[in-house]
């Protein structure tokens, strides 16, 4: 057998390495499903099942980030849109701007202090 022949499965070409090109030469593998055995199901699903990474939380993590995200949008919606509620806050309470500027600064205040004192007891 020449030498340039049996060199010909592994030749590298401009597109990519001799790894790449190992399927050069050879005859394309079909794939069966081969039915009329029942155990070739069976290692089917066993290879599937010892390569498909399991789930820890039983699949609630998305629905879990979609809550926090809800719950950020709409605190911080209101905390961050404050001023625009301040004058119907002024004709529903009757009082001044500066309680109403009080109610603001206190409920920044609450939602942002909570935060470290979560911390404090989490990280104890």
């Amino acid at each position: 057998m020449p030498a340039e022949a049996s060199n010909a499965a592994t030749a590298v070409t401009p597109a990519g390495s001799a790894a790449n090109n190992a399927h050069v030469g050879r005859a394309p593998v079909a794939e069966t499903n081969d039915t009329s055995r029942p155990e070739a199901g069976k290692e089917a699903e066993a290879a599937e099942d010892a390569t498909a990474p399991t789930v820890p939380d039983g699949g609630w993590g998305w629905m879990v980030v979609l809550g926090s995200f809800m719950i950020h949008v709409i605190a911080d919606g209101i905390a961050y849109s404050f001023g625009v509620f301040v004058e119907d806050f002024l004709m529903h309470f009757e009082c001044s701007k500066s309680a109403i500027g009080g109610l603001g600064s206190l409920m920044l205040g609450v939602t942002w202090g909570s935060g470290t004192l979560a911390s404090t007891y989490v990280y104890q």
